[in-house]
């Protein structure tokens, strides 16, 4: 019964699409190949390349959806299987430096039984000023945490993340993000996350290339999972 809702919530947010693309102001998306899909530090690929894709959409009153899906692996003992997700959130018209917009999310693993139990909400708030300073703040109620006495399980989950981008120069910029990531449930833990790289923009194609870390909690947390010292590389196409 559980599963039931959480692929209705899926295709109810995905269902919401389409009537925002009749009413759209402007729509876009984007295929992607990187080296490692990692989410705030933790990679959902096992340490290998996924390849991903998303369509979006923005009305004119400021309500704004998409589907995302990519390649996931959680564990080296799963199939290959896919994460499919979608969004639907409002960003108001703002005429100064900042911009702001929050989103409802729904990740959803539909073709592995294992996968199936990762399945999780999200609600995220974005702030960004003048492009070179973002701040996201994102809370779940549903997080996947693995507990030894009970396996997998949802627990509610906030994260913080602050990102700095230097201004472009000859299509090329630097960036650095940090953040911190608190999971609930016995014993509740939090990790550390951080990344320094730099983006190469050559429209409508960019290259990413990122040093990503995270601390020793995050290896309790996660595993194999977690970030250990590691580059990754994203090649991505919009359209």
């Amino acid at each position: 019964m559980k599963k039931r809702k959480r692929v209705a919530a899926l295709v109810t947010m995905a269902s919401l699409i389409p009537g925002l693309l009749s009413a759209a102001e402007n729509w876009g998306g984007s295929l992607a190949a990187t080296s490692d899909y990692l989410v705030r530090g933790i990679s959902r690929s096992n340490q290998h390349g996924a390849l991903q894709a998303d369509v979006h959409v923005a009305s004119e009153s400021g309500f704004i959806g998409g589907v995302f899906a990519s390649s996931v692996q959680f564990d080296s003992g799963d199939s290959r299987n896919a994460e499919l997700s979608a969004f639907a959130g409002f960003s108001p018209r703002q005429t100064g430096p900042w911009r702001t917009r929050v989103l409802a999310s729904y990740y959803g693993y539909l073709w592995n039984d294992s996968g199936s139990q990762y399945n999780y909400a999200e609600l995220t708030f974005e702030a960004a000023y003048d492009g070179w300073l973002g701040f996201d703040v994102v809370y779940s109620p549903d997080a996947p945490r693995y507990l030894s006495y009970r396996g997998l399980t949802g627990v509610n989950s906030t994260s913080a993340e602050v990102n700095l981008r230097t201004p472009w120069r000859r299509h090329v910029a630097a960036a650095a993000g940090a953040g911190y990531s608190e999971f609930g449930g016995p014993g509740g833990r939090g990790y550390a996350y951080w990344s320094l790289g730099g983006v190469a923009d050559f429209s409508p194609c960019s290259i990413s290339l990122f040093f990503v870390d995270t601390d020793a909690n995050a290896k309790k947390l996660f595993y194999s999972a977690a970030a250990h010292d590691q580059w990754t590389a994203t090649v991505i196409w919009r359209f």
